[in-house]
């Protein structure tokens, strides 16, 4: 049974598919979804730059612009500079990664943090997300998102 949406105050609404939608898992997203697993469980064993490894020279790295540390970053040393700017807002951060998925070119690693902010000393902890696309085997994309930005703001003493 399908369900009606009552529409008289919806807006405007198109839903579109993107052809790489029905591309799901394919042996490039086991691959992909792989290598992130590989580089989290190094990082767990202290090799702190395995992920970085990951990276393509052209990476493009993206946080909320209105996070404290937001903006976009582009190539090696860019996405180095933004991760460090991420960094400098926490004194402690604890992440828990619950799962890794994989489609296409994408691999989203959905996961718990918490931490604390240099700043106030006040705790932010909520559900966030990493988005990474692969090209070529390389991470070409890397999108942190994160459910409460406001949140994070306010901990940081930013609103």
């Amino acid at each position: 049974m399908t369900q009606q949406i009552e529409t008289t105050q919806a807006p405007a609404f198109e839903l579109i598919l993107a052809p790489s939608v029905s591309s799901g898992l394919t042996e490039g997203a086991a691959r992909n979804r792989r290598a992130i697993e590989a580089a989290y469980r190094a990082m767990i064993a202290g090799d702190q730059g395995a992920l970085f490894a990951l990276l393509a020279v052209d990476v493009e790295f993206h946080e909320a612009s209105s996070l404290p540390y937001g903006g976009s970053f582009s190539g090696l040393e860019g996405a180095r500079a933004g991760v460090v700017g991420m960094f400098s807002a926490w004194s402690h951060l604890r992440v828990e990664i619950e799962e890794l998925v994989a489609g296409g070119d994408l691999v989203i690693v959905y996961l718990w943090m918490r931490a604390t902010a240099r700043a106030t000393g006040e705790v932010y902890e909520g559900p966030t997300a990493e988005l990474f696309r692969f090209k070529d085997g390389k991470i070409s994309e890397w999108r942190p998102i994160y459910w409460d930005t406001h949140r994070v703001r306010q901990v940081c003493a930013l609103s």
